[in-house]
């Protein structure tokens, strides 16, 4: 996973993030502002999104280790 645009929930990551995904559907967005992390899989999705206040995880961050962890962190300090 890679960020894709700044926000609160992607403070603290370094290079190499990796998230636990269990499914095949993906999502893209349509204004490219509310992507904040992307994954490439054999085609590039958006993997964590925000818009304004609301956010949403294609990944499983309980099952994602140290990763994970950092995302729950992060949006408990919202």
């Amino acid at each position: 996973v890679n960020i894709n645009n700044l926000s609160p929930i992607t403070v603290g990551y370094q290079d190499e993030i990796r998230f636990y995904f269990v499914h095949s559907y993906f999502v893209r967005v349509e204004n490219e502002t509310n992507s904040i992390m992307k994954c490439n899989y054999g085609i590039e999705f958006d993997a964590a999104v925000q818009k304004n206040n609301i956010f949403g995880a294609q990944f499983h961050p309980e099952k994602s280790h140290r990763f994970g962890m950092q995302f729950f962190k992060n949006f408990i300090e919202l």
